[in-house]
């Protein structure tokens, strides 16, 4: 175990208050640092707190930074008194500083960041019956105002910048869909979707301009056993749904489903659900292929013997041909505390050209996932970006502690010092297992200092995705290479560093 140290700068901040709500915004200048040389393992420690609520995250392409919200009382190192803190880090997780606070200290139970451009980046959060959105670029806090008395929500963007935000009232089963064109400033376009139904979802496709609504549609004795209702909806103008199709009961009732996310990309739609009681609980997904007007039967996604599959998240992948991703904590049911052997983490994925056929999960997590009745659902942030990155967050467990976690799935894929002894000469080993499945090691050794490339290519001779692009000092090293992403055939790496230059050949077989 290292030992970690916090670091408190003096900064200022300015407040901006929203006096409905007493709700007020700290912006940090110079941001406080948090946490920093902190791995452990392949895993990074974000926070050393257990939060009161979801965590979420999201990853903007334009700087290179992931910013995560975690509901926490505990955390700030300003003193100010705050429930919602938003850190960063331009390092994979490496590193991270806290830029916003949220004041005061409240307990906010769901936080939901996404990204209506390349620095449009929102955080939605509710609390006391409120919705608020954070602008986390600019600092603008806005008080979503039609409604205060909201028990859930979600939210979704469009690719005109649009966001569309679905909320589920307490006093009775009314869901309700409201648009903003102008980053939440103004809502319109309200829709009353039901006066029958419970924790929606909405998800709008990566392509295109339609969005899938789901919820529970009754009966409410018992919420969870209830049907799950799906019904397509269409933007006409920014900010502007309109209906687009018939509402149809995909997933029956009876069997208990303690969550459910819908992915769309062009016209796939994967509809994932966690079905069963505890001790048989499974994820299972139905696939529609025209954009979530028909569904096919239900098939397993995580099951294993003896342990429970449930809390996920998926999203799209848009690294073509692009895809979804998922992960999920599995549990072994075992009595006493959570080890890396008992409950673990997974992330597998499927492609756009074979949506039904999702890649060997990979455990990506050295501190498991804790169960908590506050529902700490971990969250999977796409980088989109050419190399198609991708990282997790999870509340996980560190002997008799509580933390939050960060792990850039690629670094399942990263490359990892084997030997400091200096080589005779460069080499390009093959790749082993081979033919793998979707996990492959890819080991070179360098004799000098250079600026290495180790580079992968399809059955055509087209570069797919750079793996590592970095000066290297002279020593042996080792990439994990994850082909989760690809499909099965023929594949090519070459390394390249100085005068050296070797190509291998290598299969992947799903």
């Amino acid at each position: 175990m290292k030992t970690f140290s916090l670091f408190v700068f003096y900064c200022f901040f300015l407040t901006i208050s929203i006096t409905a709500q007493e709700q007020k915004v700290n912006l940090y200048n110079p941001p406080v640092p948090f946490q920093g040389s902190t791995e452990w393992g392949t895993d990074y420690l974000v926070a050393a707190s257990e939060p009161f609520g979801r965590p979420s995250g999201i990853y903007r392409n334009s700087t290179g930074t992931i910013y995560v919200s975690i509901p926490d009382t505990n955390i700030s190192l300003s003193g100010a008194d705050e429930g919602l803190v938003i850190l960063t880090s331009s390092n994979n997780g490496a590193n991270w500083i806290q830029e916003i606070g949220i004041s005061p200290t409240v307990v906010i139970s769901k936080t939901k960041m996404i990204s209506a451009g390349p620095d449009s980046l929102y955080c939605f959060y509710l609390v006391n019956g409120s919705v608020y959105s954070l602008n986390v670029v600019s600092g603008s806090l806005k008080l979503f105002t039609n409604y205060t008395n909201v028990r859930d929500f979600d939210v979704t963007s469009s690719s005109t910048g649009s966001l569309y935000l679905i909320i589920d009232l307490y006093t009775n089963n009314d869901v309700r869909i409201f648009g903003s064109a102008n980053g939440g400033v103004t809502w319109g376009g309200a829709i009353f979707l039901s006066s029958n139904a419970a924790r929606p979802g909405i998800s709008m496709s990566a392509t295109g301009d339609t969005a899938v609504i789901n919820y529970y549609g009754g009966p409410f004795t018992d919420t969870l056993s209830s049907v799950i209702r799906n019904v397509r909806y269409r933007e006409s103008a920014p900010g502007t749904l309109v209906i687009a199709g018939s509402f149809t009961s995909p997933i029956p009732a009876g069997i208990p489903k303690d969550q459910f996310e819908t992915v769309r990309y062009g016209g796939n739609t994967w509809l994932f659900y966690s079905e069963g009681s505890p001790g048989n609980m499974d994820i299972k997904c139905i696939y529609s292929s025209d954009g979530g007007t028909g569904y096919g039967v239900p098939f397993t996604i995580g099951s294993m013997p003896g342990r429970d599959e449930f809390w996920f998240n998926a999203k799209y992948t848009a690294l073509s041909p692009g895809g979804v991703g998922l992960i999920y904590y599995s549990d072994s049911l075992q009595a006493g505390p959570p080890t890396s052997s008992s409950d673990k983490m997974f992330y597998t994925s499927a492609l756009n050209s074979d949506p039904l056929n999702f890649a060997a999960p990979n455990q990506f997590s050295d501190h498991p996932p804790v169960y908590s009745l506050r529902r700490y659902i971990p969250t999977l942030i796409e980088y989109y970006d050419a190399a198609g990155d991708a990282g997790a967050i999870w509340v996980g467990a560190n002997g008799s502690d509580t933390g939050i976690f960060f792990d850039r799935l690629n670094t399942m894929t990263g490359i990892t010092p084997i030997e400091t002894k200096i080589p005779h000469s460069y080499s390009l080993s093959q790749n082993y297992p081979n033919p793998f499945n979707p996990v492959t090691n890819l080991e070179f050794a360098i004799s000098e200092t250079g600026f290495a490339s180790l580079k992968v290519f399809d059955i055509t001779g087209a570069e797919i995705v750079t793996l590592v692009n970095e000066k290297l000092s002279p020593g042996s090293y080792r990439y994990k290479f994850n082909g989760s992403n690809y499909s099965s055939g023929v594949y090519f790496y070459k390394l390249t560093v100085n005068n050296f230059s070797d190509t291998k050949r290598m299969i992947m077989l799903k």
